[in-house]
């Protein structure tokens, strides 16, 4: 048959696709040679065999077939292409030649890539247009689902009020709540807060719907409805059927994909890895233009959402208003009174025309007054305009099952074997421990390490004053109560064996019950709960919440009064709240900027030392101006704002930037300066509210006072739509807390607050909804009216936010009517298009009449004016270094008393630990009969230490990493220095640890039974005190001076085994050769050990069973003195404040952060 033929042919094509020269066939679309001159078929061979081709394609098809004849390896080196020049398009028939893509120059390299990435789309929808006109062709039906929801209804139960706040106290608190109310002891707190609101619709094969709404209004519940994938905790009611059937008569998971709007991946596999393992687990397809990108390593970037539909549907909190052709949408609104204006886009309108506060701007009739239209009362105006009544009739009828394909449902858990499952996760485990070599390697020799230890000769000596002819390895092992028989060897293999099993059970039943680490208790407040029943239902609320937020708002404040030669007096407010600043101009002339050259391009031949990122780059940025730089992804837009800003640790960088004409100085201008950093990082246990507070706090001036600062704070949040959010927890990006659009408002409120003359904003709209871009937009726009200087990196601007900017740093053509501008600024300033026209934009720029205008401003505001004076500060910083201090443990005693992760589940494990320590060493303290007696009492105090202890360094070392993040922000913005930032992180495990040793403490003395007085029970808690303190401190000092916390707890292990080997437990340290001494003295816990030891037992002169007095022994065995007891406890005392200083220097020198 010609199917199969053709299949063939095709499938050749497939497995050559990774390859920039891949085989693309095309035997009946008539392509023939015109596939040579056009760019859009650089690296295809559309050949024509069976439509009768002339000559040349049949030179071509022999041209093919003799790089086929070659060897594998040099056949996946050679392809056939037109030449790549500085045209960049094909030259003359027969200049075709053959090429060794890997011997490409830099420039031939770059056309082949710029040519790649401009057809990769068009490439894609050609293959899936021709895939789907053969299927169609040969009779093949493909198996379509038509998914159907009615009378869906989804609610919450959630906590109202700080209740729901995750501290400490609560943590406990609505543990025993739940507990009561599963013994119906007590009814619940909780409320019910509507999520989906009795919805109904239909998803069409075949056609692509879109779903609207603003942030909250319950879009992606509905997803998760639709796909199964709803959490257990919410109460559903409502069906979802598929092609008629049920959720619960096929397997949705796998019928259905859901892609959320976080990306979650594993960073270390590259994007195809990470394909082919999808592929192996349930056969992901292959064609989704990521070949350009398929060797890069996945790290954390977010995935694109859909950008297009054929459907729209337009849902708000948690009701569909409109669903049905895309032409129609704007009918239905405008038959309920509002129109879209001209400039506005349908989207941008969709988003905004259900919102109480944007509302009312496209209210078009005018003999009627205003009034709100509730998200009910569209809902039931819906339902009888004809679109509604038209999907009413249709789920009127039922689908009918007889006509679902067989293969529509998935009735199968996987799409593999178990095994094939196995192989592929083996086989991935095995590519990230190759990743990670470092770790294994690591870990590999230390175990080699110990084994050695184990194995040494020392071991099978026998003691001269033994009675018996046992070596000392068999002694030491009897005397700790292990059998030294062979036997045993094989027991405990086998036991070992099942503690594996068992353990990897656990492991498994824990990944496939318990809820995901993270998924916090919803909490709203009492205001938002209102809000959400009164947009619902239509009811009214406070002024205050009616306040809008579209351009007509009243801005906070107008820039009359503030010209841009203005230097040395402060702007006056006419409206609103605005805290008093000097506007300044920010200039730079020449700006070069380099890094030194990648390895990877030294092997490649590049001789140069340098490698230059900004070439000579000038500009001036003035107040009241809002200034964009646009480019495409990699021009250099962050790069610049960085050098600009001082945010670079890293580079070379030379040229003269000027604030209002005098040169810059980096102390000075963190002060009047902001910077919303396209990563969104905030610490994740304060409130909105509270991380707004803390920035207002630090770096507006002293003068400020406390009422004056809150109200400013209020103000900012009202205009950046944060009042809602105020109680909530920022949270972790992608775990909990505020969504990727909050986050973003949130960053840049917290600039805002600073009060700043100069903003510098990195993509302030990426990740941003429509409404939620023109939010930030508008409140850039007020910002800038006020006098203030703003410059903003835009990558792919609307036409809204596009005109919302006074100027671009452009020096090419303007735009054509109606031409979108984001798409234009980025098409024509590619490189591809210079070679294509064989221009240089920066040449023609600096030639142009505007180059000669921008330099003469340059020149302008490089030169102070008349009578103004340098920016001058008596301080480094807004506040002073006592206040910095207190501002910095003011946020972490918030930070850890909402983190019960950490320290909720810290107590809970020490009293834990605390009872099975009790209980195993239940009331040894008080025997002294027997030497054996004092090992046991020993054995306690020494696991103690290095249990609890090691799981204090480790517990803490992922909190910190976390905040460091944090510290470089606020650092760079120049909130506060290095050391009251340390002295936070430190002061505020003080009062943590010490509940900890006192649980530990009073549960342990007790049941081991050691002496009751006063003096031996204070040694006993004050070393356990400063020992868990020593341990926390220094898994804090192994973070900061290290890249990350993995990397830390890495080489601390290393520490843990050093500490364990010197302790003086297990071989104590008379005992020790001499040149291995000294470390004894170095070790913290062999001063822990010596502490406690002689506190308990050196005062003690009861013979043991050898007749040798207590204190006699512990002297002459250990060397343990206990007039040294003082000693010891200056020194245990050094060692933790040793490491909390270690841990200030290395926050204070080291930056790991690399920008």
């Amino acid at each position: 048959m010609r199917l199969d033929s053709e299949s063939q042919s095709g499938s050749s094509a497939w497995w050559r696709a990774p390859y920039a020269f891949s085989r693309l066939s095309s035997w009946r679309e008539g392509d023939g040679d015109d596939a040579w001159w056009s760019a859009p078929y650089a690296f295809s061979r559309l050949s024509s065999w069976r439509e009768g081709d002339d000559g040349d394609g049949d030179d071509d098809a022999l041209r093919w077939a003799a790089l086929e004849s070659l060897p594998t390896r040099d056949r996946v080196r050679r392809a056939i292409l037109p030449p790549l020049g500085a045209g960049g398009e094909g030259g003359e028939a027969g200049a075709h030649q053959v090429v060794d893509v890997l011997a490409l120059g830099p420039r031939e390299r770059r056309a082949l890539l710029e040519r790649l990435v401009r057809v990769a789309d068009e490439d894609n929808e050609r293959f899936l247009l021709k895939l789907k006109d053969r299927v169609e062709r040969v009779g093949i039906h493909m198996p379509t689902i038509e998914v159907r929801f009615e009378h869906l209804m989804a609610e919450a139960e959630v906590r109202v009020g700080t209740s729901g706040l995750p501290t400490v106290l609560n943590s406990i608190t609505n543990k025993l709540e739940e507990v009561a109310i599963a013994l119906r002891l007590r009814r619940s707190r909780k409320r019910a807060m509507p999520i989906l609101h009795d919805i109904s619709g239909i998803v069409r094969p075949r056609r692509m719907t879109l779903l609207l709404g603003p942030p909250g209004s319950g879009k992606t519940t509905l997803l998760l409805a639709l796909a199964g994938r709803l959490d257990k905790d919410l109460k559903v009611s409502g069906k979802v059927t598929y092609n008629g059937h049920g959720m619960d008569e096929f397997v949705p998971e796998r019928t259905a994909a859901y892609i959320s709007q976080h990306d979650l991946h594993i960073g270390e596999m590259t994007v195809r890895e990470t394909l082919e393992f999808s592929a192996r687990c349930q056969g992901v397809g292959s064609r989704f233009g990521l070949e350009i990108c398929a060797d890069t390593m996945v790290g954390d970037e977010m995935l694109r959402g859909i950008s297009g539909g054929q459907r729209k549907r337009v849902t708000t909190d948690g009701q569909i208003v409109y669903q049905g052709p895309r032409e129609g949408v704007l009918e239905f609104f405008l038959s309920l009174g509002f129109k879209c204006p001209e400039r506005k886009g349908v989207a941008d309108f969709l988003q905004e025309v259900t919102s109480r506060k944007d509302q009312k701007q496209y209210w078009m009739r005018h003999d009627k007054p205003y009034k709100y239209v509730s998200v009910k009362k569209f809902a039931s105006a819906f339902q009888s305009f004809h679109a509604g009544r038209a999907l009413s009739r249709e789920l009127a009828v039922p689908f009918d099952k007889n006509k679902n394909h067989p293969a529509a449902l998935t009735t199968s858990r996987y799409g593999v074997s178990a095994m094939e499952l196995l192989k592929a996760n083996i086989d991935r485990e095995i590519l990230l421990m190759k990743r990670n070599s470092f770790v294994y390697i690591f870990r590999t020799l230390q175990n080699a390490i110990s084994v050695n230890e184990m194995l040494g000769h020392s071991w099978d000596k026998i003691l001269n004053s033994s009675v018996s002819n046992e070596t000392l390895g068999v002694q030491c092992l009897k005397s700790r109560g292990v059998f030294p028989e062979a036997k045993w060897y094989w027991i405990g293999f086998g036991a070992l064996l099942g503690f594996i099993m068992l353990f990897n059970c656990l492991f498994t039943l824990a990944l496939a019950y318990l809820k995901p680490y993270g998924k916090s208790h919803p909490s709203v407040s009492e205001e938002e709960l209102k809000e959400k029943y009164a947009n619902l239902n239509g009811n009214a609320l406070s002024e205050d919440s009616l306040a809008p937020t579209s351009s007509h708002r009243a801005t906070i404040g107008t820039a009359g009064s503030c010209s841009a030669t203005a230097q040395n007096h402060s702007c006056t407010m006419e409206r609103g709240l605005v805290l008093p600043f000097t506007p300044l101009s920010l200039t730079f002339n020449n700006i070069k900027y380099f890094v030194d050259m990648p390895q990877e391009m030294r092997t490649h031949g590049v001789v140069e030392d340098r490698l230059e990122l900004l070439k000579g780059v000038s500009g001036s940025f003035r107040p009241g101006v809002l200034t964009a730089l646009m480019g495409v992804s990699g021009a250099g837009k962050t790069t610049l704002m960085d050098v600009l800003a001082g945010r670079k640790t890293s580079g070379y960088i030379e040229g003269n930037i000027s604030i209002s004409g005098y040169p810059k100085r980096q102390e000075t201008f963190a002060r009047v300066s902001g910077y919303c950093e396209q990563n969104d990082i905030h610490s994740p246990q304060v409130t909105v509210y509270e991380s707004l507070l803390f920035s207002a706090w630090l770096r507006l001036p002293r003068d400020v006072d406390l009422n004056t600062r809150k109200m400013f704070i209020e103000e900012v949040m009202e205009l950046v739509e944060l009042r809602p959010l105020r109680n909530a927890l920022v949270g972790l990006p992608g775990v909990n807390g505020l969504s990727t659009e909050q986050r973003k408002r949130l960053t840049i409120a917290v600039e805002l607050v600073a009060n700043p003359s100069i903003i510098f904003m990195d993509e302030p709209t990426s990740g941003l909804d429509a409404r939620a871009a023109a939010i930030v937009m508008r409140t850039v726009r007020n910002t800038v009216d006020t006098g203030r200087t703003v410059v903003c990196t835009i990558h792919q601007p609307s036409i809204d936010i596009f005109e919302a900017f006074d100027e671009g740093i452009q020096g090419v053509r303007k735009i054509k009517d109606g031409y979108n501008p984001a798409t234009w600024m980025l098409e024509i300033t590619t490189a591809f298009q210079e070679q294509t026209l064989g221009v240089d934009f920066s040449d023609l720029y600096k030639k142009s009449e505007l180059y000669q205008r921008n330099m003469a401003l340059i020149q302008e505001f490089s030169e102070p004016a008349a009578g103004s004076s340098d920016l001058h500060f008596r301080n480094q910083y807004s506040q002073s270094f006592l206040v910095q201090c207190l501002a910095c443990l003011w946020k972490q005693n918030l930070s850890y008393w909402r983190n019960p992760a950490y320290n909720a589940v810290r107590l809970f494990s020490t009293t834990v630990i605390a009872l099975i320590f009790g209980t195993v060493f239940w009331d040894l303290g008080g025997k002294m009969g027997q030497s054996q007696d004092l090992f046991n009492a020993m054995g306690s105090m020494y696991a103690a230490v290095m249990f609890l202890g090691i799981l204090n360094a480790m517990s803490v070392q992922p909190v910190v990493s976390v905040e460091r993040t944090v510290f470089y922000r606020e650092r760079a913005a120049g909130m506060y220095s290095a050391f009251p930032y340390a002295f936070g992180q430190v002061t505020i495990e003080l009062p943590y640890t010490l509940v900890q040793a006192s649980v530990y403490g009073i549960i342990v003395y007790s049941m081991i039974g050691f002496e009751w007085t006063f003096a031996k029970f204070f040694w006993y808690l004050f070393f356990m005190y400063f020992t868990f303190l020593y341990f926390t401190f220094y898994g804090m000092m192994a973070v900061g001076l290290t890249p990350s916390y993995h990397v830390a707890s890495i080489v601390s292990s290393a520490f843990y085994g050093i500490w364990n080997l010197f302790s003086g437990f297990i071989i104590p340290r008379p005992k020790v050769p001499i040149w291995w001494r000294w470390y004894c003295w170095a070790c913290p816990v062999a001063w822990t050990l010596y502490g406690l030891v002689v506190s308990q037992f050196g005062d003690i002169t009861t013979p043991l069973d050898n007749g040798v007095p207590v204190n006699v022994f512990i002297e002459n065995y250990f060397g343990f003195k206990h007039s040294w007891l003082g000693v010891v406890a200056t020194a245990v005392v050094a060692f933790a404040v040793f490491f909390a200083c270690l841990f200030g220097f290395a926050i204070m020198k080291l930056n790991f952060q690399r920008r």
